[in-house]
This record gives C-alpha cells, structure tokens and sequence, in this order.
C-alpha cells in the first residue's frame, strides 16, 4: 500500500456509549469490525467515516452525530475508520459496516440506477449541496494560477478523492498538460487536513483539497489562514453523500434515512451539525454527481 509522508497508521473502531460519555477508543490496525462487544452484533450499527480527515478529528467531529443516530434508531453506534477511500468501499461492499460517509469521487454503482439505491442522503452545507476542489499554495509562494506548479512538488489526498485528485488531474488535462509528468514529485495523504498541513508547513509547493474541508480547518485552526492561499478552483459537484450496504435491512434504511432528514429539526440535532458546518441533510440530487462519474473516466479513476 503506497502511504503519503504524512499519513496517520490511527484506524480501527470506536464504539459510543452514549452522548454524554467519552468513546473508548482502539488505535489499532483491525483486519475486520469486531463481532462482539458489550452489545449482540445484530444492535450495532456500524458507520464507516472515510478519510477524508485523520482519525481523531473524525472522531471529534462525527462524535455527537453518530451518537444521535444510533440513540434514534435504537442500536449502537460504532465508528469505523480505515486508511484509504478504497478499503472503506470495500467495508461497504462487503456488508461488513450499514452505513458510510464517503467521498463524491468514491461513489459505488455503475449507473444512476444503482447509486439511487446506495446514496441515502447529503449535507448541504451553508445553504448548498455542491463543492469543489481547492488547488492550495504557501502563503508566500510565487504561484497564482495552477500552471505556475508546473515542475514542482504537489500532495494528493487519496486515488479516489474526487477533490483532492480527480478534479486537479481533469482541470490539468483540460489545460493541455499531462498530469503524470507536469509536476516533479507527487505524494498521497490520506486526509485533506494533512495536505493542508504539508502546504502549511512548505513540505510541498501545492494540494487540492476539498473546498469544504478547507473552510472547516480553517475555521479551527485560523492561525493556518496566514501560512497558505488559493490559486485555483475546480467546477462545482454534489457534497460528500451518506451511502447505505445493499445489504442493509430496507426497514433500518428508512429510519435510518429519517433521523437524517429530521436532525436539524431540534436542538440536539443542529449542535451535532453544527460541529461538522453542515445546515442539514436533504434528499440527494443525482444529477449533481453526474460530472464527477465524467470526469473520473477522463482521467482514468473508476
């Protein structure tokens, strides 16, 4: 498995007790979700959070929501987090976690059809339900346009990401560079907020990072506003979706669908949101993913 230089080795599981109470936590490298824990295997509702940020800050961040949704359909929640998109889709592939919040580049199905069944839901954050890919320099390099990185170093955040590779490697080929050659040196990270580290830090000349997650981290960490700036913006696409197992239960999928819908409907409901920037969950349009499957084949994802 090819690992970016800044890639956390922190996967594993976490198990919510309840809103009130700190998750136990387990750093360890599992080779599948446990089957048993304090409660039967059949109470557990197992979510996959993809790497989208580092473990902790997953765990941090998604906390309180997971919280919510397992106390509102009646079962457990228990977080699993793996290195890479890929691995999470294969959680969700296989059965062996019911829900997932993925990346836009990540979808599962081969067609409108098949993802109608698997994306259940999607945030819409400061009143929309699109984002876009960031291309991020240092504060002080002398780059203003995505053309200026032409020869130099560049982070991606995973093979699959639709922000943080995907739109970078189309807007490039689009401009008539190819991308395997234009930069001197690429490397993966495996979390957006570790590409804007490494940009923060000058340990590369430039990432693509997803518009939302820089806004987030930004927000947490101002003092990162003065280390790094923007040159560059891909097209707009569908937010990040909520995604469901085929296998799921269709009764489990349905309350699991309406706790979504409602979250923002009470206190308790917006403050876990809120941790994540998010208004709300609405009903996911399709045709807002269409140009991420387009652009995918362009250059070769998928």
């Amino acid at each position: 498995m090819q690992l970016g230089i800044l890639t956390s080795a922190s996967v594993g599981w976490w198990d919510f007790k309840s809103k009130k109470s700190q998750p136990e936590i387990n750093l360890s490298i599992l080779n599948a979700p446990p089957q048993k824990q304090e409660h039967d295997s059949n109470e557990l509702l197992r979510i996959a959070v993809a790497s989208v940020i580092t473990p902790m800050e997953n765990v941090d961040l998604y906390g309180d929501l997971l919280n919510l949704l397992g106390e509102r359909v009646d079962m457990q929640a228990q977080m699993v987090q793996r290195e890479n998109y890929s691995d999470t889709n294969h959680l969700i592939e296989n059965g062996d976690v019911q829900v997932a919040f993925i990346c836009s580049g990540a979808l599962l199905g081969r067609d409108k059809a098949e993802q109608a069944e698997r994306i259940l839901v999607a945030p819409e954050i400061a009143g929309s339900s699109k984002y876009r890919s960031y291309i991020i320099v240092p504060a002080h390099s002398p780059a203003h346009f995505f053309r200026d990185l032409k020869g130099k170093t560049f982070a991606y955040t995973d093979p699959l990401s639709f922000s943080g590779r995907i739109a970078p490697q189309y807007m490039l080929k689009k401009a008539g560079y190819n991308p395997s050659s234009f930069f001197s040196k690429t490397i993966f990270t495996y979390s957006h907020d570790n590409s804007i580290k490494a940009v923060a830090e000058g340990l590369v000349h430039g990432a693509a990072v997803d518009s939302l997650i820089y806004d987030l981290t930004l927000s947490r960490r101002p003092e990162l506003m003065d280390k790094i700036k923007v040159i560059d913006q891909s097209e707009e696409v569908g937010n990040p979706p909520v995604v469901v197992s085929s296998q799921i239960d269709p009764e489990l999928r349905a309350r699991i669908k309406n706790v979504f819908l409602t979250l923002h409907l009470d206190d308790e409901g917006r403050k876990a949101l809120r941790l994540l920037q998010f208004d709300r969950f609405v009903h996911a349009d399709l045709d807002l993913y269409d140009r991420v499957w387009e652009m995918s084949q362009e250059v070769g994802v998928g």
